[in-house]
């Protein structure tokens, strides 16, 4: 192979820009609910974020992703983590969303630790001097965000960056419970792309670079970093590098202050062990009160759950 064709070296800068400035989710019972399965099993759990993106009146040319339900496919829920499962109902849920004029906006999940001295507190786990995403995390979310590009016109693949962003449920400073909001680095996406380059470790805050093989060549990949005399100083990612470099900081989420959400919240979210959708839910459903009588637009209320459509 020519030397001219082999990729050149990298350095891991912190990226300044982002491609969504805030996330706001429609109502508050929308995250109440996603809640809810934790709050009666104790067990992690994570879902995807449907919604719309729309100018950001906040920021000059903002971009909010506006969440407006949340899917939660299957899964293996513990105390400690969530195993993903493979959903076969992905692609009709996605193409359903569609049809409502919807999009996948990103992921959220769990990670709430009470305190021992406290049942009402939460750890705070993630901070400045520990991490704000972890290395499985990471490459997980750069993969969903090359899963999720952004269409753009000026590159030669019409594609660039992605909107995909990463929602945390988890303790904060004041040890409450908190939600954050980031996304991967350009970088970080181009990492996890080239083959298998990114890969995380055991260490929650370090991501490891792919050992070069006779079948793999992997260019040096160097990070940046500020000395405590104020000088810029060069390192070697190999074989570890530190996490923030690829998360970038997203704000939110955040909730209107007047709420009129799309959806109503009636219907059992879809692969839960405690409520599971059946026949009997779907007919319990019906026949609750505030869902027979009709509206002035001739539509049952009962049509206006996304649970319960994506159900259907």
């Amino acid at each position: 192979v020519s030397m001219n064709k082999l990729p050149k070296p990298m350095t891991l800068n912190r990226q300044k820009y982002r491609h969504v400035d805030r996330v706001e989710i429609e109502a508050h019972e929308i995250l109440d609910r996603f809640l809810d399965s934790w709050r009666q099993t104790g067990g992690m759990r994570y879902g995807y974020l449907y919604g719309t993106y729309e100018h950001d009146t906040n920021v000059p040319l903002g971009i909010k992703a506006v969440v407006k339900a949340i899917y939660e496919p299957p899964q293996d829920c513990a105390a400690d983590g969530v195993n993903m499962l493979d959903d076969p109902n992905a692609e009709t849920v996605d193409r359903t969303a569609e049809m409502l004029g919807l999009r996948k906006l990103g992921w959220i999940f769990l990670d709430l630790e009470v305190m021992a001295s406290d049942s009402s507190k939460y750890v705070w786990s993630r901070r400045p001097d520990t991490y704000f995403l972890r290395s499985n995390e990471c490459v997980l979310a750069a993969r969903l965000q090359n899963m999720n590009p952004s269409p753009c016109k000026e590159c030669d693949d019409g594609e660039f960056g992605s909107k995909f962003v990463t929602v945390v449920v988890s303790g904060n400073q004041q040890n409450e419970l908190d939600y954050v909001a980031y996304q991967i680095s350009q970088q970080g996406m181009d990492l996890e792309k080239a083959e298998g380059i990114l890969e995380w470790t055991s260490k929650a805050d370090r991501c490891r670079v792919a050992v070069p093989s006779r079948d793999r060549y992997v260019p040096a990949i160097f990070y940046q970093d500020v000395s405590e005399f104020g000088n810029k100083t060069t390192h070697s990612a190999q074989p570890y590098f530190p996490v923030d470099y690829l998360v970038v900081s997203v704000n939110g989420p955040t909730f209107p202050q007047e709420s009129d959400p799309l959806f109503s919240c009636s219907f059992p979210i879809e692969n839960r062990i405690t409520a599971p959708q059946s026949v009997n839910a779907l007919r319990a459903h019906l026949n609750r009160p505030e869902n027979k009588p009709f509206r002035p637009t001739g539509q049952l209320k009962c049509l206006s759950d996304f649970h319960f459509i994506a159900y259907l």
